[in-house]
């Protein structure tokens, strides 16, 4: 009797811990509620005095996030079209996502500074989560498409569904923030 249990038992940890995946920690989520908390506030931090400054960052940050979101999305178009096997690390373009997200980080800080309280403690916690992940080396990653680039068992399914929907997000983030720049432009 005990022993059926514990074969029981084996199978179902085995299932489990197979079915454990890589962990991954998508602040495209974070990001779009900032930017829309950014875009809905426009009144309540624009000030004259900021207003060229706000602009000139914010299209930097956009243009970084633009290149993110494109480098982010011919990668994975390119492993799907070339049906890529997992499990073969690509440190050349994981640094590269890596790198641009740094990039996004640092402009989103530039952004955040010239914000009110509320948002500028939104940014820093979001910047932090951000940076928490990109510094991990390798405990979390921001997308199933950066564990891949790493050599993790990543499945295409996992991938293709990540992607999707973080594509949308940050393409609506940038939109946004394009929209934010013309209501700055207005007011000043």
């Amino acid at each position: 009797m005990l022993r059926p249990l514990f074969i029981l038992m084996i199978v179902l940890f085995s299932a489990t811990a197979h079915a454990q995946s890589v962990p991954v920690e998508d602040v495209s989520k974070n990001l779009l509620t900032w930017t829309r908390h950014l875009h809905s506030n426009v009144d309540k931090y624009f000030t004259r005095d900021k207003g060229a400054e706000l602009v000139r960052n914010l299209e930097l940050l956009k243009t970084d996030l633009a290149a993110y979101t494109k480098t982010r999305k011919n990668l994975s178009d390119s492993i799907f079209r070339k049906n890529v096997a997992p499990g073969n690390p690509d440190p050349g373009n994981a640094e590269v996502l890596k790198t641009q997200m740094g990039e996004v980080l640092r402009q989103m800080r530039n952004v955040t500074d010239l914000t009110n309280n509320e948002l500028r403690a939104e940014g820093d916690r979001l910047n932090d989560q951000i940076y928490n992940v990109l510094n991990s080396e390798g405990a979390v990653f921001l997308s199933y498409l950066e564990a891949f680039l790493t050599g993790k068992e990543v499945t295409k399914k996992e991938m293709a569904l990540d992607n999707g929907a973080a594509y949308g997000r940050l393409q609506e983030a940038i939109g946004l923030i394009g929209s934010i720049q013309d209501r700055i432009k207005q007011k000043m």
